[in-house]
């Protein structure tokens, strides 16, 4: 990968407002379709493990920087379930 992306708004700012937010369902049930902001904040003040080490957006970030989001492989999308990986 030619850079490491270092933000959830990065992600969005490279992919856009669509496949950002229907990736960012994969991480967090509280996807605002009307506000990338909202989604953004969201996300980074809510944890995605139970032990609080990571929040939603830096698994996201991690994910995404190791290929493995369904920006990087939309193959890693549950479209039956409507659960995505992770969770």
């Amino acid at each position: 990968m030619a850079g490491k992306i270092k933000s959830i708004h990065g992600i969005y700012k490279k992919h856009g407002r669509d496949a950002f937010l229907d990736a960012a369902e994969y991480y967090s049930d509280h996807v605002n379709r009307g506000s990338i902001e909202k989604t953004i904040d969201e996300m980074e003040s809510r944890w995605y493990d139970s032990s609080h080490r990571q929040t939603e957006a830096e698994k996201m970030v991690e994910d995404y920087n190791n290929g493995l989001t369904v920006l990087n492989n939309p193959s890693l999308a549950c479209a039956d379930t409507g659960q995505g990986m992770g969770m």
